[in-house]
């Protein structure tokens, strides 16, 4: 986490029975902004501890997120529906030839305060990008998730063929099971961000495990593309 998140950040247990004492605790604020019952438990596991002091100003917090692995994962709530939600950053991802410079290189921005990195796509004819979260007990049950792929456009050698010529292909594994998808990337501006919807599931016991997911498209070469993160989170 960048220094300027570490100030939050203080201890405020020693043991897991003292996080779920005191999640309940936040967590049963009737009629009153409250996080998750889990929030503490998530933030445990990852060695992450947060100051509870102040109701308001951890709902706060959490809205804007902890990254759980600086550069890589973030845990976040959504303000909306008050559900668990995870960000996974490019360097999270498993993106095929990315130790290549001749085909993906390095970028980075500030986001909430934080540098990240993202992928560029420089030349690629097997695009291949994949993402595992092992975590699904973390989130909400009894919620539709969604898992979106959060990318942007940008300008493209003549020699290449631009990715908005292309249809990519989504996958997701969850539980044994697999839903695939197409979307076309035509039409979309050069420079803005936009979302592409990899896949939705209900969070049940039977989820509870791991979720593969993925967007392929193998096939000429392409170009024209920068990747930031996937987000997993409620669906609207």
């Amino acid at each position: 986490m960048a220094a300027s998140g570490t100030a939050e950040i203080q201890q405020v247990g020693k043991t897991s029975k003292t996080y779920s004492m005191k999640g309940k605790e936040i967590a049963s604020r009737k009629g009153k902004t409250r996080p998750p019952l889990n929030f503490l438990s998530i933030l445990n596991n990852a060695k992450k501890t947060i100051d509870t002091s102040c109701p308001d100003k951890l709902c706060e917090k959490l809205y804007a997120g902890v990254f759980l692995k600086e550069n890589e994962l973030k845990y976040f709530v959504d303000k909306k529906t008050n559900k668990n939600c995870f960000m996974l950053f490019a360097r999270k991802l498993n993106i095929c030839w990315i130790d290549d410079s001749r085909y993906w290189k390095w970028t980075k921005e500030e986001t909430s305060g934080e540098e990240i990195e993202m992928a560029e796509l420089k030349k690629v004819s097997w695009l291949d990008i994949r993402g595992f979260f092992d975590r699904t007990i973390d989130l909400s049950p009894g919620t539709m998730y969604e898992i979106v792929f959060v990318v942007r456009m940008t300008g493209c050698d003549e020699y290449y063929t631009h990715i908005s010529n292309y249809t990519v292909t989504l996958v997701l594994i969850l539980s044994g099971s697999k839903t695939q998808r197409n979307e076309s990337l035509k039409g979309r501006r050069v420079e803005e961000w936009f979302e592409i919807l990899v896949g939705e599931f209900i969070m049940s016991p039977e989820n509870v495990g791991s979720v593969e997911f993925s967007m392929e498209e193998h096939g000429d070469w392409k170009s024209g593309l920068i990747l930031k993160c996937a987000i997993i989170r409620p669906k609207e």
